[in-house]
């Protein structure tokens, strides 16, 4: 055998097989076609050869059979793996978005908890302020914070029904022009009388300005008792929290309305206990407090301090003629005439029946005699008219001073008193000054 002979054996018997071996992993149809022409390659050459040709060809033959099984059975072996891995990794990855999903759920069901626990927290916090604090104003600032806090609301206004059916504002976040929302109430009367939770969203509701549009997605959260509105809440919210979030403001209206109404009935009840209900005067209890602070402020400071007890003259007799409707408005006149002089520094109170008190912090007891002398004459300018009859009154009054080195405070009404029954003694109508056992400045009618 020649070299080139030798040469063609080696490569027709070894160097097929690695080509055998790539075409069988890349595409076996092309490894079959290329098993068939180096089969017949080898054929020609090994009949070439007239010594021992079958004994080459079996041998070429037995290479490209082994060529072609190994890598076959091997390929095949990885395809199987292949679609069991590939089995496997599916299920886990089923097993993977399962278990992310009740991760998901578990993680949404934690939010809607702490969620949850954040608004009962909240309650739990303006129920304790109900319960501590009796200032409408202070419940209403309180559910204004938490509101801020709640997640789709981007503003709240809250807004105080006044007595003189006004609005004031109990609560804003700076991002509402007040303004603007006392012209939306005045041109939307039926707003300000709705007792439910209204919703502003939808074009066919947008809330309008005077000349321009208010294009804002709000809530409007009314807080009535009974017929009564007591306030109103205005808030910007997400259009994706509307709907969800208003039944916890229902509830939260219904506890702070509760609150509003418990808050009235305790100022309706301070005010009765405090003043005069007929004159509007301060009763004796708390006029002797305020006396009391200003007789501190007046030790304190050295500063003089004056107390006064007036009276109408012949009152019995004015209620016993004209009866006690008369004498009513005999006293309400008086107070009004009273609180129409008045000035800082001076406090107004009702001892009983037709006797009243009053604390001056003036400079000097001229200008308390000037003041009552002014009174008098507004009194006496300014009758009552019963039955077609002008009916007169006139003022006695009894005025004692407090200075630190002066009488103590027990001595202080006392003085006064007796400063009034020597005015009635004088002849009435006029002002006295006490000035010690037995002496007395009068000014007035002599």
């Amino acid at each position: 055998m020649t070299v080139e002979g030798a040469l063609a054996h080696a490569v027709l018997t070894w160097g097929v097989v690695p080509v055998l071996w790539g075409c069988l992993y890349l595409k076996p149809g092309r490894c079959l076609w290329l098993l068939f022409v180096f089969a017949g390659a080898a054929s020609v050459h090994s009949f070439s050869y007239p010594s021992g040709p079958w004994l080459d060809l079996l041998l070429h033959w037995g290479t490209y059979g082994l060529a072609v099984l190994v890598p076959f059975f091997f390929v095949r072996a990885q395809k199987t793996l292949a679609r069991e891995f590939a089995k496997k990794q599916a299920a886990l990855h089923d097993q993977r978005t399962k278990i992310q999903l009740a991760h998901d759920a578990v993680h949404r069901e934690k939010s809607d908890r702490q969620e949850q626990l954040e608004r009962l927290q909240n309650r739990f916090a303006l129920v304790q302020v109900m319960a501590t604090k009796l200032e409408a104003g202070e419940i209403l600032q309180t559910l204004g914070h938490l509101w801020r806090k709640r997640p789709g609301v981007k503003g709240c206004l809250i807004l105080r029904r006044q007595l003189n059916g006004s609005w004031g504002t109990s609560f804003t976040d700076g991002h509402f022009n007040v303004q603007d929302w006392l012209r939306v109430l005045a041109s939307h009367p039926s707003m300000a009388r709705s007792r439910n939770i209204r919703r502003y969203a939808t074009p066919t509701k947008q809330l309008t300005l005077p000349g321009q549009p208010f294009a804002l997605t709000c809530l409007l959260v009314p807080f009535t008792w009974d017929k009564d509105i007591l306030a109103l809440g205005i808030l910007e919210v997400d259009p994706a929290h509307t709907d969800e979030s208003t039944d916890g403001f229902n509830i939260e209206r219904k506890i702070v309305s509760i609150g509003l109404r418990r808050a009235d009935l305790y100022d309706l009840m301070t005010e009765r206990s405090r003043f005069d209900a007929l004159t509007g005067a301060f009763l004796r209890r708390s006029l002797m407090e305020r006396l009391e602070d200003a007789l501190r402020k007046s030790h304190r400071y050295n500063t003089p301090l004056f107390f006064a007890l007036f009276d109408i003259d012949h009152f019995k007799e004015l209620n016993d003629r004209w009866g006690h409707l008369a004498g009513d408005r005999a006293l309400v006149a008086l107070a009004n005439a009273v609180r129409t002089m008045a000035h800082p520094g001076i406090s107004l109170g009702r001892l009983g029946g037709d006797e009243f008190a009053l604390v001056f912090e003036l400079d000097s007891v001229k200008e308390v005699t000037t003041w009552f002398d002014k009174l008098r004459i507004y009194v006496a300018d300014n009758p009552l008219r019963e039955r077609e009859t002008l009916v007169r009154m006139t003022l006695s009054v009894g005025i004692s001073s407090y200075l630190p080195s002066r009488p103590p405070v027990s001595e202080l009404m006392a003085q006064a008193d007796h400063a009034l029954y020597q005015a009635k003694r004088a002849g009435r109508d006029r002002v006295v000054v006490w000035q010690g056992p037995g002496t007395a400045a009068v000014t007035g009618k002599k």
